[in-house]
């Protein structure tokens, strides 16, 4: 008696139960995807981050949670990030400058290359202002006068890197451009409507004061000029090989799987048309300027190199 088919049928019988009982992969997302804000609650990333949470989730069919873990501008939940597993199910937003100014002016435990960029969602109206009584259409006059009367001006300042980028201007023209170190974008618009300072650095609280006439807006730090006042050039239409644009941004870490990638950013993509994240962007005159995938992760590297440059120029 042949056996040979029983076998053959057996061991066939034996595989098909062997592949069905393999359990199949769960689709990414199976669980809550959870945004660790880097900043309180209340500021500009944690708003923004709010508002983008409901499109989010309702494009990747979990919930998505929003979680505050502030300190260190950003970078305590970065660095926190780094040493979470590549899965997708946490996302970092923060400051831009986290990740591209940051690691060039401090020891941290992270740079650039430590992560994948899935988004960014708005520019900060970062400026330098004056009083309009000073007589300074744009920080061309500002220099010109202080290269005319040789004598230092001051600043109110708010941050590392408007220091960095005012530093490398003043170096670059010849002229003293002493920083006034402020606790904030208040204050620092206090400090100029008082009359304390020659002109200051703001990422955007000047915008109400400027918009009822009682600030004069010199400089945009962005690569584009602000809604609003069309008529101030950017540091680079000035001729300055520098640009500042802080944006809030999205970020996960290094290695996930391309379909994680891929079902992230086309969340965040869809999350980009979202009329209540495109009004909260408008209010915060924060723009609409929403690039996801490819398109953002050349923009940080870009930004990288650029502030890397600016620290080297300002020493």
């Amino acid at each position: 008696m042949n056996l040979l088919p029983k076998i053959l049928l057996g061991l066939s019988a034996l595989t098909l139960a062997a592949t069905g009982a393999a359990p199949a992969m769960a689709e990414y997302p199976e669980k809550p995807v959870t945004i660790i804000v880097g900043f309180g609650a209340g500021g500009g990333v944690d708003t923004v981050s709010r508002a983008a949470a409901n499109a989010l989730g309702e494009s990747l069919g979990q919930p998505v949670t929003i979680k505050n873990q502030p300190g260190a501008g950003g970078g305590l939940a970065t660095t926190a990030l780094k040493a979470m597993p590549a899965d997708g199910y946490n996302v970092v937003a923060t400051t831009s400058t986290t990740l591209t100014f940051d690691p060039h002016t401090q020891e941290l435990a992270f740079n650039v290359d430590d992560f994948d960029y899935i988004a960014a969602f708005g520019v900060f109206p970062e400026a330098l202002i004056s009083l309009p009584g000073r007589g300074w259409k744009t920080f061309a006059d500002t220099l010109a006068e202080a290269k005319s009367k040789g004598e230092p001006m001051s600043y109110a300042s708010t941050t590392s890197v408007d220091r960095v980028v005012v530093g490398m201007i003043a170096k670059q023209e010849g002229v003293t451009l002493n920083p006034t170190p402020t606790k904030g974008g208040a204050e620092a618009v206090a400090q100029t409507l008082g009359g304390h300072v020659d002109f200051a650095y703001s990422s955007g609280t000047y915008y109400a004061q400027a918009e009822a006439g009682n600030l004069q807006v010199l400089a945009v730090f962005g690569d584009e000029r602000i809604d609003g006042f069309p008529d101030t050039p950017t540091l680079q239409e000035l001729g300055y090989d520098i640009s500042s644009m802080n944006m809030v941004l999205f970020l996960i870490p290094k290695g996930a799987p391309d379909e994680v990638k891929a079902k992230l950013t086309e969340a965040f993509g869809a999350a980009a048309k979202d009329l209540q994240l495109l009004d909260t962007l408008k209010k915060r005159n924060m723009g609409s300027f929403v690039p996801v995938g490819e398109e953002i992760s050349t923009l940080i590297h870009k930004q990288s190199e650029q502030f890397k440059a600016a620290v080297e120029a300002s020493k």
